[in-house]
């Protein structure tokens, strides 16, 4: 399998624990990876047809590396901060071309970040309102919550632990 591959499949079970932890997992029919500059995945839901959703993981890179070199992220001689602001602004600023009816973003944590949700969710969800950007929804799956941080059509802020 190559890397491409390998982030597809990551997306795609990323996206069905999304779907399961909101009990949303039987409303959609078809979920499938697509190319830039198409977002991550193209799904297709029972009632609302074709949505896009990008994806995109909150990970400090020192801890990430550390995971993939089997070292301890516990000890305390690395230097951890918290990249969730930086990360999502990028993709914020990002454009896409999709033929779903509108796109959503779900940020997630993957046990590569130290920062606790509820540090990450007050330092992104400002960022939501200071950009144009082309997403209708902004999820968040994080280490205990789970749901919606912003609806451009509902202003929707509800979580679920």
């Amino acid at each position: 399998m190559n890397s491409v591959e390998k982030k597809q499949l990551n997306e795609q079970l990323t996206f069905a624990r999304f779907s399961q932890r909101l009990g949303m997992a039987p409303a959609w029919l078809e979920v499938s990876s697509r190319q830039p500059p198409e977002p991550d995945l193209l799904c297709v839901h029972a009632t609302d047809g074709p949505i896009a959703f990008e994806l995109v993981s909150l990970t400090d890179h020192q801890i990430a590396e550390r995971h993939a070199v089997g070292a301890d992220v516990t000890r305390g001689d690395v230097d951890i901060h918290d990249p969730s602001e930086e990360i999502v602004r990028k993709k914020l600023k990002r454009g896409y071309s999709t033929p779903a009816r509108h796109i959503e973003l779900l940020i997630y944590t993957d046990g590569h970040i130290s920062t606790p949700d509820e540090i990450i969710i007050p330092t992104i969800r400002p960022l939501f309102d200071q950009y144009s950007h082309p997403f209708t929804r902004i999820w968040f799956m994080g280490e205990h919550e789970t749901g919606c941080l912003w609806d451009r059509t509902a202003k929707s802020h509800r979580l679920r632990g």
